[in-house]
């Protein structure tokens, strides 16, 4: 023990004396200020991953037109520079219209909500939830149009009917229908897209960097050519498959051709006749509607079509997840790196990586946020190398100028992910009225008082230039007479206006007429009659269709601890583990002795916020009424297993790691006998290394 905290002690004296000894050279690393932003590395870097998703689903859109390729040879039915191709082209722009939508929408961590009523009226009042409609509104119309182009008056999809060569030609209702499904089923899909929170970024943490290691091994080995995306697809193709079948099935026989009958039909029957007759002249003047043309082969139609434009929409979001959801990595090195190939030649050029880094942490949007601490999660755990750097920038400055080392803004940034999880359940645990509110408040009426009551100065008026002014200002104090006249009735004090009498008899004789004296009781009584509400609220709340209005415990407790209106998990899971990362390794990496001092603070900081979650989902988070089904036992130990307790459970393992590693030297980084006590307490350590700690 003795000779483990002198060579700690040694390890401090020798990195102050090299601190002292680099301060004297100035480093030519700049500041993060004038380093490029983070979005400079990003950007490029989605879109790659764009185009590669995109060139995917062209070839699937390819495979789609030869499937609806007919009657055009075995070669020119798969060769690209034919009909084929063009139909490929045009079916890749309902594709298209889905990775709008995507890029548009596209957020870090899902939606947090309360309830379920409140997700919709989240989405009902948004923008995004337009523009999803619209784009999926349009990729189904512009895909009907591809698929009756494609299909020809051969199909029985041409706009007229000509018959037999003994009928007249008529309006083919078949293609209105058709177009009416692919519309209704783009309502569905994008009700669906919402609902499951698609354009949410898939952030996958990785801890093991073993596996990671082996995985990059197998790739330069060439053991798996195939691309990333496409294994993630085969991965999900059973549940894509339901999806597909669930949405044709349902949008076509349970609710899209009976509601083009019930509703639909006299709306958009008048109006193809009316485009029918200025192409075509031939066709009556007026004319009913008579039904589908060859029934078994519209269904067959139907089916293949809405199934076929279903593919395209699933597959679009599940590849284009897969590729954005990436590590933010570029040829196996980190985004901001200076990137060289094998002769040397710069790839990707970078004259201050930690500073585009911090600059990416410190962003306001979620989604180049989400991505930095990534990166520096990658960067901690699988590149030593770029993590001594971030010890060795000793002279550098932070967004307001004043000198910090690297270590130092790193840090800072990583505790303020843990620390916000505490000011957020201090801030949801204030009282509505608390006393800087209450004096606000009294504050604000004592100004409205002065105002009320000081007589105006005749230097606060302005000079008057109208030429009538003494006309408006007799009228004006002919009105102002009238309306004191009025508002005198009542207002004075003891006055009762006369309408009020017969009011109240009318009041009261409706009510001896319709309510027992029983219900008149309970309603003169306020405490009674919200009591009474209240049950029948209750009553509502407990069958399903109160469902969405409930305030679950789980909903409330992830809102509080995450944050809103997205989920900040990702970045606090990520923030925990890279300063773990870094304060285990500077041990041995950090040369300057930065970290030491910063320790004790560190090590406290994540039992405090452990501490707090635990107590405020045990004691501290009161359900809300509207819970009806809540199990004091039961909810409390399913909120603490759940996305807070996966949390926990990380900044737990974090503070073991930095427990059992700097335990020993408690003294020298500043740690308390207490600290270390209540450190191994929330731990839970029970181990013989944790009492060894103790012991210590």
């Amino acid at each position: 023990m003795a000779t483990q905290t002198t060579t700690l002690r040694g390890w401090q004296s020798s990195g102050q004396n090299m601190l002292s000894s680099q301060q004297a050279q100035p480093t030519p690393k700049a500041s993060p200020i004038g380093a490029r932003p983070y979005k400079d590395f990003l950007t490029p870097a989605l879109h790659r991953r764009f185009t590669r998703a995109a060139g995917l689903i062209l070839a699937l859109c390819w495979l789609e037109a030869f499937l609806m390729s007919h009657g055009a040879g075995y070669f020119w039915s798969w060769f690209p520079f034919s009909t084929t191709g063009l139909r490929a082209l045009l079916l890749f722009m309902p594709c298209l219209a889905v990775f709008i939508v995507r890029v548009g929408n596209m957020h870090a961590g899902h939606l947090n909500t309360t309830s379920g009523f409140e997700t919709f009226v989240s989405h009902s009042t948004s923008l995004r939830t337009l523009a999803t409609i619209v784009w999926y509104v349009y990729s189904a119309w512009f895909f009907g149009e591809a698929y009756i182009w494609a299909q020809g008056q051969e199909r029985n999809l041409g706009w007229v009917d000509l018959g037999k060569s003994y009928e007249r030609p008529r309006v083919n209702e078949n293609p209105i229908i058709l177009r009416w499904l692919f519309v209704w089923v783009a309502l569905a899909q994008a009700m669906r897209h919402l609902a499951r929170d698609v354009d949410r970024i898939q952030v996958e943490v990785k801890e093991q960097a073993a596996q990671q290691q082996q995985g990059q091994e197998k790739q330069e080995k060439g053991a798996s050519r195939i691309p990333k995306a496409v294994l993630d697809l085969s991965m999900q193709k059973k549940d894509i498959l339901n999806r597909i079948l669930q949405l044709t099935i349902a949008g076509i026989i349970a609710t899209g051709i009976p509601l083009y009958y019930a509703i639909i039909r006299r709306f958009a029957w008048p109006m193809a006749y009316t485009i029918g007759r200025i192409f075509f002249r031939q066709l009556p003047a007026s004319a009913a509607p008579h039904g589908i043309v060859h029934p078994g082969t519209f269904i067959w139609q139907a089916f293949t079509s809405v199934g076929m434009l279903v593919v395209l929409w699933e597959v679009s979001n599940a590849v284009f997840t897969s590729c954005v959801s990436e590590p933010p990595l570029k040829r196996e090195h980190p985004l901001t790196s200076e990137i060289k190939d094998a002769r040397g030649t710069i790839i990707s050029r970078s004259t201050d990586p930690n500073g585009s880094l911090l600059r990416g942490c410190r962003a306001k949007k979620d989604v180049p946020k989400t991505f930095a601490f990534w990166e520096l999660y990658l960067i901690c755990v699988q590149f030593p190398a770029r993590r001594k750097t971030l010890f060795a920038e000793a002279d550098r400055k932070d967004t307001a100028g004043q000198p910090h080392n690297i270590w130092s803004q790193v840090s800072q940034l990583c505790l303020a992910e843990i620390t916000a999880i505490s000011d957020r359940i201090a801030k949801s645990q204030e009282p509505l009225g608390s006393p800087g509110n209450a004096a606000n408040t009294q504050l604000q009426q004592t100004h409205q008082r002065q105002d009320t009551f000081s007589l105006p100065k005749i230097s606060d008026r302005r000079v008057e230039d109208n030429p009538n002014v003494f006309q408006q200002r007799s009228q004006n104090s002919i009105a102002h007479t009238a309306g004191n006249l009025v508002k005198s009735v009542g207002q004075s004090p003891g006055a009762v206006s006369p309408l009020v009498p017969r009011a109240r008899k009318a009041i009261e004789y409706a009510a001896d007429r319709s309510l027992s004296k029983d219900t008149q009781d309970r309603w003169r009584n306020s405490d009674g009659l919200g009591k009474e509400a209240k049950g029948y609220m209750t009553q509502f709340l407990q069958t399903p269709l109160g469902e969405p209005f409930r305030q679950t415990f789980a909903r409330r407790l992830q809102a509080v601890v995450f944050g809103v209106p997205y989920s900040n998990k990702a970045n606090v899971v990520h923030a925990a583990r890279s300063l773990t990362k870094l304060v285990v390794s500077s041990l041995k990496e950090d040369n300057f002795g930065f970290a030491a001092k910063d320790v004790s603070g560190i090590i406290r900081t994540f039992t405090a916020t452990i501490r707090n979650v635990e107590t405020f989902v045990q004691v501290g988070l009161t359900p809300s009424w509207t819970d009806v089904g809540f199990d004091e036992r039961r909810d409390r130990q399913l909120a603490g297993s759940g996305e807070v307790g996966e949390v926990v459970a990380v900044l737990r393992s974090c503070l073991r790691e930095m427990v059992l590693t700097f335990g020993e030297y408690a003294d020298s980084v500043g740690l308390s006998a207490k600290d270390v006590g209540e450190a191994r307490e929330t731990v839970g350590g029970g181990g013989a290394e944790m009492k060894q700690v103790q012991g210590t």
